[in-house]
């Protein structure tokens, strides 16, 4: 990305203020108070906005530091910049309640859209945070960040292939975690659902068994009442036959005694035809009674088989419904146990996710493997590209280091590692800006940003500050360098590198040195 024009239309002090910049570095150079911090804060604000705190801080954070002195509610400004060998024009409103930003094409002629992310692939996918920490240094900010390490730390853990599209492992990752959880519920639904439905299965068999037994005891009762039944009747006929076989015996005697009896009358009193007059009587008056007495019982001994036969037959009719029922009952056991069996056979769900959960769980230990592998790549580039601009920036004199996991630096003097507190303030701070463009080389990929540097080389003495103007003139695309001195432009000079001047002092005079 190439910055070519900023349009300060209201901002800070600047009102319609147009500064333009080229390819190569660029010299901001202006006194105290002539504005070289609020166009850095421009540069910063212009790409993704500024926010305002809120409470006490929102006194004097940026947002309020930058607001136009006249007309405040004015606050907005332009950027022209070249990316992807197109022109590119972005406005904005700083205003706190919009925070409008529109994005033209100017060589397409086309509008584009920042809310749907066209600015951030422009911008290479590179962040606020990001942008801070590589390519804006600010005055007395060549340490580095936290945000960096934080950045640094993310990013080692992401890695990019070919082309446009973007692999985050630890997303990904993620992803899969949240897959294999999804399938650990489904085993555990379907391990669920399988017992339910056992239970269920169980609770109708123990149910139906007992259904069962109850049918069987019932129908043993009945057969068990029908052989009493018969037993009784069998008992009852040799009484009856006794008493009707008896009867002859008992009528012969009576005629018998009647007989005597008329003999002896006739004998001793004379009496000859009022003793069978007797007998006949009292014959007749037995016959009677025996014949009607039988005949009761003969109607009662029918009424009584007549109710016994009604029973028997209902009991029969129960007896049909009971087989009947438990015939049912046995066959809907058969085949509740074969349900049963069925059921215990069935593993198919529940296979299916422990497999999906298995091959998940193999994902993510392959991934994490690639993933860690790629990272010590990584995390070997940017420490092997740190101390090899490390390198560059000290003409040799220092090549290797150690950066641990914590991003704690240590110098390899030669004879021990020492830390960047036991070392000139001048080579801590060309470690630091050797981390930043390092750090801007692996996070910034896709789209070099411009180097924008405020001061960033006060502490530096003149050798160190021409092996870093020297460094910056060969390895980067653009330099946006603000100053209050003339160190930076008599050291170009005297290296014979060409730069762009932009003099604030002069307010929009701009003259090239090249």
């Amino acid at each position: 990305m190439i910055i070519k024009e900023v349009f300060m239309k209201n901002f800070g002090k600047f009102h319609n203020e147009r500064l333009r910049f080229q390819p190569g570095i660029n010299i901001v150079y202006g006194g105290n108070e002539s504005g070289k911090s609020t166009l850095y804060t421009f540069f910063q604000g212009i790409f993704f906005g500024l926010r305002r705190k809120r409470g006490v801080a929102s006194r004097t954070d940026t947002y309020t530091r930058c607001l136009p002195w006249e007309n405040p509610s004015w606050y907005e400004g332009s950027v022209l910049f070249e990316a992807g060998k197109k022109d590119f024009r972005l406005e904005r409103n700083f205003e706190s309640r919009s925070q409008e930003a529109e994005l033209y094409c100017v060589t397409d002629g086309e509008k584009m859209s920042v809310e749907e992310g066209d600015l951030e692939i422009l911008l290479g996918g590179a962040t606020q945070r990001i942008y801070e920490n590589t390519a804006a240094i600010g005055q007395l900010k060549t340490r580095t960040e936290e945000g960096l390490t934080e950045e640094l730390r993310e990013y080692l853990t992401n890695f990019q292939t070919e082309g446009d599209f973007r692999l985050d492992p630890g997303a990904a990752l993620d992803r899969l975690k949240d897959r294999r959880k999804e399938w650990e519920k489904e085993e555990k639904k379907a391990r669920e659902k399988k017992e339910r439905a056992r239970e269920k299965l169980l609770d109708r068999i123990q149910y139906t068994r007992e259904e069962i037994e109850d049918l069987e005891e019932k129908l043993e009762r009945s057969r068990e009442s029908f052989r009493d039944i018969g037993q009784d009747r069998q008992e009852e006929k040799p009484a009856e036959d006794r008493r009707e076989s008896s009867f002859p015996l008992v009528f012969a005697a009576l005629f018998f005694l009647g007989f005597l009896a008329g003999c002896a009358g006739a004998i001793f009193f004379q009496l000859s035809w009022l003793i069978p007059a007797l007998i006949f009587l009292l014959g007749g008056a037995f016959l009677f009674w025996y014949f009607r007495d039988r005949g009761e019982k003969a109607s009662a001994r029918s009424r009584k088989e007549q109710d016994r036969a009604i029973r028997n037959e209902r009991k029969k009719g129960q007896q049909i419904t009971w087989k009947e029922a438990l015939q049912d009952k046995r066959n809907l056991l058969y085949n509740l146990q074969e349900e049963l069996e069925e059921l215990e056979n069935d593993n198919e769900k529940i296979l299916k996710a422990q497999k999906e959960v298995q091959s998940i769980s193999l994902a993510e230990k392959m991934l994490a493997k690639a993933a860690g592998n790629l990272q010590s790549r990584r995390g070997n580039f940017l420490k092997e590209r740190t101390w090899e601009i490390f390198g560059e920036l000290t003409q040799g004199r220092y090549q290797r280091g150690i950066i641990d996991e914590n991003f704690q630096i240590r110098l390899d003097t030669g004879d021990r590692y020492a830390g960047l507190h036991q070392v000139s303030q001048g080579t801590a701070e060309q470690v630091y800006f050797a981390l930043r463009m390092a750090a801007g080389e692996l996070l910034c990929r896709e789209e070099e940003l411009p180097v924008i540097l405020d001061e960033t080389f006060a502490m530096y003495d003149d050798k160190r500050l021409c092996e870093a103007l020297e460094w910056l003139h060969k390895n980067r695309a653009q330099v946006i360098l603000l100053t209050c001195t003339r160190r930076e432009i008599e050291a170009l000079e005297s290296l014979g590198i060409p730069f762009h001047q932009v003099d604030l002092q002069i307010r929009a005079g701009i003259r090239s040195n090249s």
